[in-house]
Protein backbone atom coordinates (compact mmCIF):
# COMPACT_ATOMS: atom_id res chain seq x y z
CA UNK A 1 0.00 0.00 0.00
CA UNK A 2 0.92 3.51 -0.45
CA UNK A 3 2.63 5.24 1.98
CA UNK A 4 0.12 7.92 2.97
CA UNK A 5 2.81 10.24 4.02
CA UNK A 6 3.93 11.29 0.72
CA UNK A 7 0.36 12.38 -0.06
CA UNK A 8 1.24 16.27 0.20
CA UNK A 9 3.93 16.24 -1.32
CA UNK A 10 2.89 14.30 -4.62
CA UNK A 11 -0.12 16.44 -3.88
CA UNK A 12 1.70 19.44 -4.63
CA UNK A 13 3.41 17.76 -7.73
CA UNK A 14 -0.09 17.30 -9.39
CA UNK A 15 -0.99 21.18 -8.90
CA UNK A 16 2.34 21.87 -10.35
CA UNK A 17 2.02 20.25 -13.21
CA UNK A 18 -1.31 22.26 -13.72
CA UNK A 19 -0.07 25.46 -13.07
CA UNK A 20 -2.87 25.85 -10.19
CA UNK A 21 -3.54 29.02 -8.89
CA UNK A 22 -6.13 31.63 -6.93
CA UNK A 23 -9.52 31.29 -8.21
CA UNK A 24 -8.84 28.14 -10.27
CA UNK A 25 -12.02 25.40 -10.36
CA UNK A 26 -10.38 22.07 -10.32
CA UNK A 27 -12.21 18.93 -11.35
CA UNK A 28 -10.60 16.03 -9.59
CA UNK A 29 -11.73 12.04 -10.90
CA UNK A 30 -10.43 8.88 -9.50
CA UNK A 31 -11.43 6.05 -7.77
CA UNK A 32 -12.57 5.28 -4.22
CA UNK A 33 -9.54 3.18 -3.21
CA UNK A 34 -7.72 6.63 -3.71
CA UNK A 35 -10.12 8.57 -2.00
CA UNK A 36 -7.49 10.12 0.70
CA UNK A 37 -4.97 10.73 -1.92
CA UNK A 38 -7.97 12.71 -3.78
CA UNK A 39 -8.73 14.45 -0.45
CA UNK A 40 -4.87 15.65 -0.48
CA UNK A 41 -5.19 16.67 -3.87
CA UNK A 42 -8.34 18.67 -3.08
CA UNK A 43 -6.46 20.28 -0.07
CA UNK A 44 -4.10 21.26 -1.85
CA UNK A 45 -6.08 22.83 -4.16
CA UNK A 46 -7.89 24.86 -2.03
CA UNK A 47 -4.93 25.91 0.17
CA UNK A 48 -3.74 27.51 -3.14
CA UNK A 49 -7.04 29.77 -3.51
CA UNK A 50 -8.62 27.40 -5.73
CA UNK A 51 -12.01 25.70 -5.62
CA UNK A 52 -11.20 21.70 -5.78
CA UNK A 53 -14.52 19.55 -6.80
CA UNK A 54 -13.93 15.35 -6.39
CA UNK A 55 -15.57 12.53 -8.24
CA UNK A 56 -14.56 9.30 -6.83
CA UNK A 57 -16.86 5.59 -7.01
CA UNK A 58 -15.92 2.01 -6.89
CA UNK A 59 -14.13 -0.44 -9.06
CA UNK A 60 -17.62 -2.40 -8.10
CA UNK A 61 -20.01 0.72 -9.47
CA UNK A 62 -17.22 1.01 -12.57
CA UNK A 63 -18.19 -2.22 -13.58
CA UNK A 64 -21.90 -2.74 -13.15
CA UNK A 65 -22.76 0.84 -14.36
CA UNK A 66 -20.99 -1.30 -17.64
CA UNK A 67 -23.36 -4.09 -16.94
CA UNK A 68 -26.65 -1.85 -16.70
CA UNK A 69 -26.10 0.52 -19.40
CA UNK A 70 -26.80 -0.16 -23.00
CA UNK A 71 -24.97 0.65 -26.17
CA UNK A 72 -27.23 3.33 -27.42
CA UNK A 73 -27.06 4.70 -23.68
CA UNK A 74 -23.44 4.87 -23.80
CA UNK A 75 -23.15 6.63 -27.06
CA UNK A 76 -24.83 9.44 -25.92
CA UNK A 77 -23.28 12.48 -24.65
CA UNK A 78 -23.00 12.67 -21.04
CA UNK A 79 -24.17 16.21 -20.83
CA UNK A 80 -23.29 16.40 -16.21
CA UNK A 81 -19.69 15.48 -17.42
CA UNK A 82 -19.77 18.64 -20.32
CA UNK A 83 -21.15 21.02 -18.14
CA UNK A 84 -18.24 20.26 -15.87
CA UNK A 85 -16.00 19.90 -18.46
CA UNK A 86 -17.28 23.56 -19.89
CA UNK A 87 -17.21 25.26 -15.85
CA UNK A 88 -13.60 23.54 -14.73
CA UNK A 89 -10.01 25.54 -15.45
CA UNK A 90 -8.28 22.02 -14.59
CA UNK A 91 -8.84 18.43 -14.96
CA UNK A 92 -6.81 15.97 -12.99
CA UNK A 93 -7.85 12.39 -13.19
CA UNK A 94 -5.75 9.29 -11.20
CA UNK A 95 -6.09 6.01 -12.69
CA UNK A 96 -9.60 5.39 -11.83
CA UNK A 97 -9.55 1.69 -11.74
CA UNK A 98 -8.09 -0.35 -8.99
CA UNK A 99 -8.59 -4.01 -11.14
CA UNK A 100 -8.74 -2.52 -14.70
CA UNK A 101 -9.40 -6.46 -16.13
CA UNK A 102 -12.90 -6.93 -15.94
CA UNK A 103 -12.77 -4.26 -19.04
CA UNK A 104 -11.77 -6.75 -21.12
CA UNK A 105 -15.52 -7.84 -21.06
CA UNK A 106 -17.27 -4.77 -22.28
CA UNK A 107 -15.29 -3.77 -25.40
CA UNK A 108 -18.55 -3.22 -27.43
CA UNK A 109 -19.65 -0.90 -24.62
CA UNK A 110 -16.47 1.34 -24.32
CA UNK A 111 -16.04 1.44 -28.01
CA UNK A 112 -20.28 2.98 -27.55
CA UNK A 113 -18.63 5.01 -24.93
CA UNK A 114 -15.64 6.62 -26.59
CA UNK A 115 -17.89 7.90 -29.20
CA UNK A 116 -20.22 9.24 -26.86
CA UNK A 117 -17.97 11.16 -24.69
CA UNK A 118 -16.13 12.60 -27.68
CA UNK A 119 -17.54 15.91 -27.93
CA UNK A 120 -16.18 16.31 -23.77
CA UNK A 121 -12.82 15.16 -24.78
CA UNK A 122 -12.58 17.79 -27.32
CA UNK A 123 -13.50 20.61 -24.74
CA UNK A 124 -10.72 19.37 -22.31
CA UNK A 125 -8.20 18.43 -24.98
CA UNK A 126 -9.29 20.08 -28.27
CA UNK A 127 -8.59 24.37 -28.61
CA UNK A 128 -8.46 25.96 -26.58
CA UNK A 129 -8.67 23.52 -24.03
CA UNK A 130 -8.38 23.27 -20.55
CA UNK A 131 -5.37 21.89 -17.91
CA UNK A 132 -5.11 18.44 -17.33
CA UNK A 133 -3.18 16.15 -15.73
CA UNK A 134 -3.30 11.62 -15.80
CA UNK A 135 -1.23 9.95 -13.04
CA UNK A 136 -0.62 6.71 -12.61
CA UNK A 137 -1.37 4.89 -9.45
CA UNK A 138 -0.83 1.07 -8.18
CA UNK A 139 -2.85 -1.57 -6.63
CA UNK A 140 -2.33 -5.41 -5.88
CA UNK A 141 -4.63 -6.41 -8.51
CA UNK A 142 -3.13 -4.08 -11.48
CA UNK A 143 0.27 -5.08 -10.42
CA UNK A 144 -1.27 -8.79 -10.94
CA UNK A 145 -2.22 -7.66 -14.22
CA UNK A 146 1.05 -6.57 -15.17
CA UNK A 147 3.12 -9.57 -13.67
CA UNK A 148 4.49 -7.91 -11.13
CA UNK A 149 4.78 -7.36 -7.46
CA UNK A 150 3.62 -4.31 -5.44
CA UNK A 151 6.51 -2.88 -4.75
CA UNK A 152 8.02 -3.09 -8.17
CA UNK A 153 4.62 -0.92 -9.55
CA UNK A 154 4.75 1.67 -6.85
CA UNK A 155 8.56 1.94 -7.89
CA UNK A 156 7.85 2.53 -11.27
CA UNK A 157 4.87 4.96 -10.32
CA UNK A 158 4.95 6.41 -7.28
CA UNK A 159 8.92 6.25 -7.44
CA UNK A 160 8.64 7.59 -10.72
CA UNK A 161 6.52 10.62 -9.63
CA UNK A 162 9.20 11.67 -7.62
CA UNK A 163 11.92 12.75 -9.56
CA UNK A 164 13.10 16.12 -9.12
CA UNK A 165 11.40 18.27 -11.79
CA UNK A 166 14.92 19.73 -12.35
CA UNK A 167 16.75 16.75 -13.44
CA UNK A 168 13.63 15.77 -15.75
CA UNK A 169 14.28 19.66 -17.04
CA UNK A 170 17.68 19.02 -18.02
CA UNK A 171 17.20 15.77 -19.52
CA UNK A 172 14.27 17.72 -21.90
CA UNK A 173 16.62 20.66 -22.59
CA UNK A 174 19.43 18.01 -23.87
CA UNK A 175 17.27 16.03 -26.43
CA UNK A 176 15.24 19.29 -27.74
CA UNK A 177 18.69 20.67 -28.32
CA UNK A 178 19.58 17.97 -29.93
CA UNK A 179 16.21 17.60 -32.09
CA UNK A 180 16.03 21.21 -32.54
CA UNK A 181 16.57 21.75 -36.96
CA UNK A 182 16.01 18.25 -37.63
CA UNK A 183 14.32 16.89 -40.79
CA UNK A 184 14.50 13.38 -40.12
CA UNK A 185 14.92 11.03 -37.18
CA UNK A 186 15.78 7.48 -37.74
CA UNK A 187 15.37 4.81 -35.16
CA UNK A 188 16.66 1.20 -35.09
CA UNK A 189 16.97 -1.09 -32.09
CA UNK A 190 18.20 -4.86 -32.03
CA UNK A 191 14.69 -6.69 -32.01
CA UNK A 192 13.75 -4.82 -35.51
CA UNK A 193 12.41 -2.16 -34.90
CA UNK A 194 13.95 0.11 -38.28
CA UNK A 195 11.78 3.50 -38.74
CA UNK A 196 12.67 6.90 -40.25
CA UNK A 197 9.81 9.67 -39.08
CA UNK A 198 9.70 13.48 -40.51
CA UNK A 199 9.65 16.39 -37.51
CA UNK A 200 10.40 19.25 -40.00
CA UNK A 201 8.90 22.63 -38.75
CA UNK A 202 7.00 20.43 -35.58
CA UNK A 203 6.73 21.76 -32.04
CA UNK A 204 9.11 20.14 -29.34
CA UNK A 205 7.18 19.48 -26.47
CA UNK A 206 9.13 19.02 -22.84
CA UNK A 207 7.36 16.39 -20.22
CA UNK A 208 8.76 17.65 -17.10
CA UNK A 209 6.07 17.43 -14.82
CA UNK A 210 5.94 21.51 -14.49
CA UNK A 211 3.04 23.56 -16.49
CA UNK A 212 5.67 26.57 -17.20
CA UNK A 213 4.23 30.11 -19.37
CA UNK A 214 6.14 28.78 -22.16
CA UNK A 215 4.15 25.90 -22.22
CA UNK A 216 1.04 27.94 -21.83
CA UNK A 217 2.09 29.83 -24.46
CA UNK A 218 1.71 27.29 -27.08
CA UNK A 219 -1.04 25.52 -26.13
CA UNK A 220 0.61 22.49 -24.30
CA UNK A 221 -2.15 22.35 -21.41
CA UNK A 222 -1.71 18.53 -20.36
CA UNK A 223 0.86 15.90 -19.18
CA UNK A 224 1.59 12.83 -16.96
CA UNK A 225 2.72 11.65 -13.43
CA UNK A 226 4.67 10.21 -13.96
CA UNK A 227 7.04 12.64 -16.64
CA UNK A 228 9.99 12.58 -18.50
CA UNK A 229 9.81 12.80 -21.66
CA UNK A 230 10.32 14.62 -25.19
CA UNK A 231 7.65 14.25 -27.67
CA UNK A 232 6.41 15.87 -31.01
CA UNK A 233 4.07 15.01 -33.86
CA UNK A 234 5.42 14.30 -36.58
CA UNK A 235 4.85 15.24 -40.44
CA UNK A 236 1.22 12.83 -40.97
CA UNK A 237 1.76 12.15 -44.58
CA UNK A 238 6.11 10.92 -44.04
CA UNK A 239 7.48 8.36 -42.16
CA UNK A 240 8.00 4.11 -42.62
CA UNK A 241 8.94 1.34 -40.87
CA UNK A 242 8.71 -1.39 -38.56
CA UNK A 243 8.36 -1.02 -34.34
CA UNK A 244 8.85 -3.62 -32.15
CA UNK A 245 7.27 -2.98 -29.00
CA UNK A 246 7.99 -6.06 -26.52
CA UNK A 247 4.47 -5.34 -25.09
CA UNK A 248 1.50 -3.20 -24.19
CA UNK A 249 -2.07 -2.87 -22.94
CA UNK A 250 -5.05 -2.87 -25.47
CA UNK A 251 -5.72 0.78 -26.12
CA UNK A 252 -9.65 0.26 -26.03
CA UNK A 253 -10.23 -1.38 -22.60
CA UNK A 254 -6.79 -0.89 -20.83
CA UNK A 255 -7.59 -4.45 -19.55
CA UNK A 256 -5.53 -6.96 -21.95
CA UNK A 257 -1.71 -7.31 -22.02
CA UNK A 258 -0.78 -7.62 -26.10
CA UNK A 259 3.06 -8.90 -26.22
CA UNK A 260 5.54 -8.94 -28.91
CA UNK A 261 3.69 -6.23 -31.16
CA UNK A 262 4.91 -5.44 -34.93
CA UNK A 263 4.05 -2.63 -36.56
CA UNK A 264 4.61 -1.66 -40.23
CA UNK A 265 3.77 1.59 -41.13
CA UNK A 266 4.21 3.96 -44.56
CA UNK A 267 3.68 7.04 -45.28
CA UNK A 268 2.50 8.26 -42.28
CA UNK A 269 -0.20 5.33 -42.30
CA UNK A 270 -0.15 2.18 -40.46
CA UNK A 271 -1.39 -0.84 -42.39
CA UNK A 272 -3.02 -2.85 -39.93
CA UNK A 273 -3.11 -6.34 -41.95
CA UNK A 274 0.55 -6.36 -41.72
CA UNK A 275 0.61 -5.83 -38.39
CA UNK A 276 1.04 -8.25 -35.94
CA UNK A 277 1.34 -9.26 -32.08
CA UNK A 278 2.73 -12.95 -30.17
CA UNK A 279 0.21 -12.67 -28.07
CA UNK A 280 -3.34 -11.17 -28.14
CA UNK A 281 -3.04 -10.17 -31.57
CA UNK A 282 -6.66 -10.20 -32.50
CA UNK A 283 -7.28 -7.95 -29.76
CA UNK A 284 -4.90 -6.03 -31.62
CA UNK A 285 -6.58 -5.72 -34.45
CA UNK A 286 -10.18 -5.39 -33.20
CA UNK A 287 -9.35 -2.23 -31.16
CA UNK A 288 -7.50 -0.69 -34.25
CA UNK A 289 -10.42 -1.58 -36.57
CA UNK A 290 -13.22 -0.32 -33.77
CA UNK A 291 -10.98 2.98 -33.65
CA UNK A 292 -11.15 3.54 -37.50
CA UNK A 293 -14.90 3.06 -37.57
CA UNK A 294 -15.47 5.41 -35.01
CA UNK A 295 -12.72 7.72 -36.90
CA UNK A 296 -14.59 7.17 -40.65
CA UNK A 297 -18.03 8.01 -39.20
CA UNK A 298 -17.32 11.13 -37.38
CA UNK A 299 -14.51 12.28 -39.75
CA UNK A 300 -14.95 10.33 -42.61
CA UNK A 301 -11.32 9.52 -42.61
CA UNK A 302 -9.58 6.33 -40.85
CA UNK A 303 -8.05 8.71 -38.54
CA UNK A 304 -6.56 6.48 -36.50
CA UNK A 305 -4.31 5.07 -38.37
CA UNK A 306 -2.07 7.99 -38.50
CA UNK A 307 1.47 8.34 -36.98
CA UNK A 308 0.82 10.75 -34.20
CA UNK A 309 3.81 10.99 -31.69
CA UNK A 310 7.18 10.50 -31.74
CA UNK A 311 8.26 10.00 -27.69
CA UNK A 312 11.74 9.79 -25.86
CA UNK A 313 12.03 8.52 -22.37
CA UNK A 314 14.01 9.91 -19.83
CA UNK A 315 12.83 9.35 -16.33
CA UNK A 316 15.86 7.56 -14.66
CA UNK A 317 13.07 5.77 -12.36
CA UNK A 318 11.34 4.24 -14.67
CA UNK A 319 13.61 0.90 -16.11
CA UNK A 320 11.54 -1.90 -17.56
CA UNK A 321 8.41 -2.22 -19.76
CA UNK A 322 5.29 -3.76 -18.11
CA UNK A 323 2.44 -2.82 -20.19
CA UNK A 324 1.39 0.12 -18.21
CA UNK A 325 2.14 3.09 -20.67
CA UNK A 326 1.61 5.30 -18.61
CA UNK A 327 5.45 4.11 -17.29
CA UNK A 328 6.36 2.60 -20.22
CA UNK A 329 6.98 5.42 -22.12
CA UNK A 330 9.20 7.57 -19.94
CA UNK A 331 11.75 4.26 -19.52
CA UNK A 332 15.22 5.81 -20.61
CA UNK A 333 17.01 4.32 -23.77
CA UNK A 334 13.36 3.97 -25.28
CA UNK A 335 11.45 5.45 -28.01
CA UNK A 336 7.58 5.50 -28.55
CA UNK A 337 5.63 6.15 -31.69
CA UNK A 338 1.89 6.83 -31.32
CA UNK A 339 -0.71 6.65 -33.75
CA UNK A 340 -4.16 8.35 -34.31
CA UNK A 341 -5.20 12.24 -32.16
CA UNK A 342 -2.08 14.50 -32.04
CA UNK A 343 -3.75 17.44 -32.72
CA UNK A 344 -3.15 18.73 -28.79
CA UNK A 345 0.41 18.69 -28.97
CA UNK A 346 1.09 20.48 -32.15
CA UNK A 347 0.09 17.64 -35.06
CA UNK A 348 -3.38 18.23 -37.28
CA UNK A 349 -5.76 14.68 -36.86
CA UNK A 350 -8.33 14.38 -34.47
CA UNK A 351 -9.24 10.86 -33.59
CA UNK A 352 -10.61 8.69 -31.31
CA UNK A 353 -7.41 6.84 -30.81
CA UNK A 354 -3.71 7.80 -29.41
CA UNK A 355 -2.04 4.90 -28.88
CA UNK A 356 1.42 4.79 -27.95
CA UNK A 357 3.74 1.56 -28.85
CA UNK A 358 7.04 1.78 -26.55
CA UNK A 359 10.16 0.33 -28.18
CA UNK A 360 12.65 -1.99 -25.94
CA UNK A 361 15.37 -0.02 -23.86
CA UNK A 362 18.07 -0.22 -26.36
CA UNK A 363 17.08 2.04 -29.06
CA UNK A 364 19.56 4.00 -31.73
CA UNK A 365 18.62 7.43 -32.68
CA UNK A 366 20.33 9.30 -35.67
CA UNK A 367 19.17 12.67 -36.24
CA UNK A 368 19.28 14.35 -39.66
CA UNK A 369 19.43 17.92 -40.40
CA UNK A 370 17.55 20.78 -42.75
CA UNK A 371 21.81 21.35 -43.91
CA UNK A 372 21.39 17.14 -44.91
CA UNK A 373 24.48 16.74 -41.30
CA UNK A 374 23.68 14.11 -39.26
CA UNK A 375 24.35 12.73 -35.82
CA UNK A 376 23.35 10.11 -33.12
CA UNK A 377 21.94 11.01 -30.07
CA UNK A 378 21.13 8.06 -28.41
CA UNK A 379 23.86 4.90 -28.88
CA UNK A 380 21.62 1.06 -27.68
CA UNK A 381 19.35 3.29 -25.27
CA UNK A 382 22.40 5.68 -23.67
CA UNK A 383 21.92 9.11 -24.43
CA UNK A 384 25.14 10.93 -26.31
CA UNK A 385 26.72 14.07 -25.39
CA UNK A 386 26.34 16.95 -27.78
CA UNK A 387 29.35 19.10 -29.38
Amino acid sequence: MIDESIFPRLANCVLDSIGVKDGDAVFISGGSHEQRFLEEIGIAVARRGGQPFISAVSNDYQRRLLEACTVEQLKRMPKIMMGIAQAMDAYVIVEPYSDPTFKARFREKLQARSEGNFPVMQVIYGKPGKRWLYMGWATEEMARMYGVPLDVLERLVIGGCSVEPGLLKERCEHIMSALKGARYVHVTDPHGTDFRLNIEGRRLNPDDGVLSPEKVAVGDLGGNLPAGEVFVAPVETHGSGTIYCPLTIDDLTRGTIIKGVRLVFKDGTLMPDECTAEVNQEVLRDTIQKMVKLDVDKYGAPNALKVAELGIGLNPVIDRAIGYILTDEKIGGSVHVAFGRSDMYGGNVQSNMHWDFVTAPDATIEVEYGDGSRRLIMKDGRLLQLA
